[in-house]
């Protein structure tokens, strides 16, 4: 079960469990193009999407968040990893370190001077 409270200021819709009433696991807010509303889940994946009203995009954020809550409470496998597989972050730094690297000690660097 959900809890949802909408922001005064913004209209954002914030959604809560009863775990934890103060961390939003999901938000509604309305896009300002053709009156859609974009819902994002915090939790899990992180996904997000589009509806054409608030209903749907409710329904969509909740179907989200029980599928993250689904794949946190499945029975962990037995395999033990050796090594943590790296996260697209790290893997999108080290393709930039890797070209810096490729580029040399001869590649534009930038100098920043304080004033």
């Amino acid at each position: 079960m959900l809890s949802k409270s909408r922001c005064p200021h913004t209209g954002v819709v914030n959604y809560f469990t009863p775990a934890d009433p103060l961390l939003a696991v999901g938000a509604v807010t309305t896009a300002h193009a053709a009156a859609r509303y974009v819902w994002r889940c915090y939790i899990g994946e992180e996904v997000c999407g589009v509806a054409r009203d608030m209903p749907s995009a409710e329904a969509s954020l909740r179907s989200a968040v029980a599928g993250s809550d689904l794949k946190s409470s499945a029975k962990p496998s037995r395999k033990t990893t050796l090594s943590a597989r790296p996260s697209l972050a790290s893997s999108y730094w080290q393709k930039l370190n890797d070209a810096a690297a490729a580029a040399g000690p001869r590649a534009r660097s930038f100098r920043v001077e304080r004033f």
